[in-house]
């Protein structure tokens, strides 16, 4: 399946007559590949010429497949593992190359900013819908250079929308097979002289979800103001606000019952082991900031990205408790293969971040060679506090059947007790400099940046204070040949760089986790037809990675700075449209995980890392006769095998699924422009395991889930 998916792909490159994309309709083409990709260089920079793997999922591929969420706009991107964690409305969780790059990683950026840092210990973390989202970039491999601390696997970049000239103004409601009904809007204005423009996008949902009994609501708005001061100078203001209330959808599934039958065979996916009462993930978001641009001269130009944001959440969950620890040669944790024994949590959590990066951009050419300079200072902080609970009930009073829940409908909360208790300040501030050269269809890109982090951390149970500084220099340099006919060969060098934090036996504290990735690729954008093809392949290490320490006791945790993974990989994406109306999106994955130091694991797979993965989605638009205006869509996921735990005890199945969409534009009605949609995905319901953590930390997926909509835009 593999090869046939990389064949196709690049017989999909085929020469056809291009077709144009009208945003609005999204009837014709609505892959075009992205003009520029901002993550990459923090420059504007055509994907062609970027020496990197990177992939642009813009507004209208969104709209396209029914993208509700930044997991679902991931699954058809090569190199990425979404929705890493199983299904989880909280947040956002993806692996990349290898490596945790979702919300709880901190990973995910706003408009080139990080969004607040709390630690994974934390569940405060925000999440922004993507119905105000233009487009999303991932950027593959070490990203450091630009950012600071990131996971060595990658980063996402979402990108707000904001104000901008010839913006339809739409209108979409939806509803699903769970009961959620949904409205969205996306309105813009300009004053006459175009000097002022502003654009106010919002949603409101509410309803059922995947579970029984756990419904979620959601609403947000987000308004944005675009001031053109000048001809050179442009500020635009931005705000959002959104609030979640209702329930999870993540809960904790034993290995029993899920990877492997129990007594009556498998979880249903639809089945809520929690209880309904004490099912709570509440949540407000909002955040204001500024995108301010000066150019001082055609070639010098200023520019600076702010913004402040604050979290707060309350999250109660009955989740699974078990005998954390066994052998998967006993997995036994359920009684009589049936019952479940649980355990109450409550986690408080309120966090205010602030960020702001400056940049200045200098072009110029020295001889024959021509010079994009950029040198930048950036600084973060995120002050967070967080709260755990846990109910000091008997894991057995509140047990249940996996088969035939019976809710105990208990009230936990005069029986909290502390759990963990965090007072935490992050701070990172970095310099960097970048040149990119142009020498006739040559493109030599070099970076540096030097961090310094801090993380100061107290514990508010029995107030002891730690304390964590690193400092780290982070390069890049990539090499590309753009030939005329759309190929561009390159080759590239990165680095990263993550703070290290864990106990020492002697109390010292660690170094910087860094990683280094060597790349390879090839890139070809077809002259005669849309698309974009890339081809890498990289061996990406990381190092310095904290380890048990081999000296420890049964009741020790002391850590030792001896680990190092290693993953190689091949990675094939392509979208293109090879003839009018006919889209294709293919993305083909192999990789080859290893721990190869460690003081238990050397040798074994890296967690979460299938040998390979494969999408296909194809769209097709008709273009004349009777069916003038119906589209019809369908996709196709692979995901391989996994271990869930570098001791390679924990074995996920490998799983397909299979999505679909039918969209019929209407035409003019009432002066507006009406499409239909109708987007499912997971279409057999198929039950499987996204990972584990521990016998009694499984998660399943998401299942089928079916919407259907009508957009208005005039």
């Amino acid at each position: 399946m593999a090869g046939s998916l990389l064949a196709y792909a690049l017989m999909s490159a085929a020469p056809a007559v291009a077709q144009d994309s009208n945003e609005a309709d999204i009837v014709v083409n609505a892959y075009r590949p992205a003009e520029t990709i901002d993550a990459s260089t923090k420059t504007t920079t055509p994907p062609r010429e970027t020496p990197q793997s990177v992939s642009v999922i813009t507004r209208d591929e969104l709209d396209a497949r029914g993208v509700q969420t930044l997991n679902e706009a991931t699954r058809y991107v090569a190199g990425v593992l979404p929705e890493s964690q199983g299904m989880d409305n909280r947040i956002d969780d993806m692996y990349i190359r290898g490596f945790d790059a979702g919300g709880f990683a901190s990973n995910i950026m706003l408009d080139g900013l990080r969004m607040p840092s709390d630690s994974s210990s934390s569940w405060n973390h925000a999440a922004y819908n993507n119905w105000n989202m233009e487009r999303v970039e991932v950027l593959k491999g070490p990203s450091s250079v630009l950012y600071g601390q990131l996971a060595p696997g990658g980063m996402v970049n979402q990108i707000s929308k904001t104000p901008r000239a010839g913006q339809p103004q739409v209108l979409q409601l939806l509803t699903d097979e769970y009961g959620k009904y949904q409205a969205a809007f996306d309105l813009g204005q300009a004053n006459e002289s175009g000097s002022v423009s502003a654009r106010f996008v919002g949603l409101f949902k509410d309803g059922g979800t995947q579970l029984e009994h756990v419904d979620h609501q959601q609403w947000f708005l987000a308004p944005s103001v675009a001031f053109e001061m000048s001809e050179r100078t442009k500020l635009t203001l931005q705000a959002f606000y959104q609030e979640d209330s209702g329930g999870s959808t993540f809960q904790f599934l034993p290995y029993q019952g899920s990877v492997i039958p129990a007594a009556e065979g498998y979880i249903d996916n639809r089945t809520f082991l929690g209880e309904p009462d004490w099912n709570v993930y509440d949540r407000t978001v909002w955040s204001a900031g500024w995108q301010f641009e000066h150019k001082f001269s055609d070639a010098l130009k200023l520019s600076q990205n702010a913004r402040f944001t604050h979290v707060d959440s309350l999250y109660r969950a009955t989740v699974v408790y078990g005998v954390r620890g066994q052998t998967v040669t006993n997995p036994n944790t359920l009684t009589n293969g049936r019952i479940l024994p649980r355990r109450a949590v409550q986690g408080e959590g309120d966090s205010n971040g602030y960020t702001i990066d400056t940049r200045l951009e200098g072009r110029f050419a020295t001889g024959g060679i021509e010079h994009v300079m950029l040198a930048g200072f950036d600084w973060q902080r995120t002050k967070w506090d967080f709260l755990r609970k846990q109910a000091a009930v008997s894991q057995t009073a509140i047990q249940i059947d996996i088969y035939d829940p019976v809710y105990t409908h208990y009230d936990f909360a005069p029986t909290l007790v502390n759990q963990v208790g965090t007072r935490e300040t992050d701070s990172q501030s970095g310099a960097y400099l970048q040149d990119q050269i142009a020498a006739g269809n040559w493109r030599l890109t070099m970076s540096g940046r030097y961090d310094w982090a801090k993380i100061n951390s107290l514990n508010t149970l029995n107030n002891a204070a730690t304390r964590s500084r690193n400092e780290a220099f982070s390069g890049r340099v990539g090499l590309l040949y753009a030939f005329p006919n759309g190929l561009s060969p390159y080759a590239s060098f990165s680095q990263s760089f993550q703070p290290a934090i864990g106990t020492a036996r002697d109390g010292s504290t660690f170094k910087a986790i860094t990683a280094d990735q060597w790349e390879i690729g090839l890139k070809y954008e077809p002259r005669t037809i849309d698309g974009m093809i890339t081809l890498s392949a990289f061996d990406l290490r990381q190092k310095n990675v904290l380890t048990a320490d081999p000296q420890n006791t049964s009741t020790e945790s002391y850590q030792v700075q001896t680990g190092e993974v290693r993953i190689r990989g091949i990675e094939l994406e392509g979208r293109v449209t090879p003839l009018p109306g006919f889209s294709v999106i293919g993305a083909a994955t192999v990789f080859d995980s290893k721990v190869t130091r460690d003081t238990t694991n050397q040798g074994n797979r890296m967690i979460r890392v299938p040998d390979w993965m494969g999408s296909l989605w194809l769209d097709y638009s008709f273009q004349q006769g009777a069916l003038t205006g119906l589209s019809l869509a369908a996709g196709a996921r692979y995901v391989d095998d996994t271990y869930g735990d570098l001791a390679n005890t924990l074995h996920i199945d490998a799983y397909h699924l299979f999505d679909a969409a039918i969209r019929y534009d209407l035409g003019q009605i009432g002066g507006a422009k009406a499409l239909l949609s109708i987007n499912g995905s997971n279409l057999a319901n198929k039950r499987y395991v996204a990972t584990c953590s521990a016998l009694t930390a499984c998660y399943y997926g998401s299942g089928r889930t079916l919407t259907g909509s009508i957009r208005l835009s005039w």
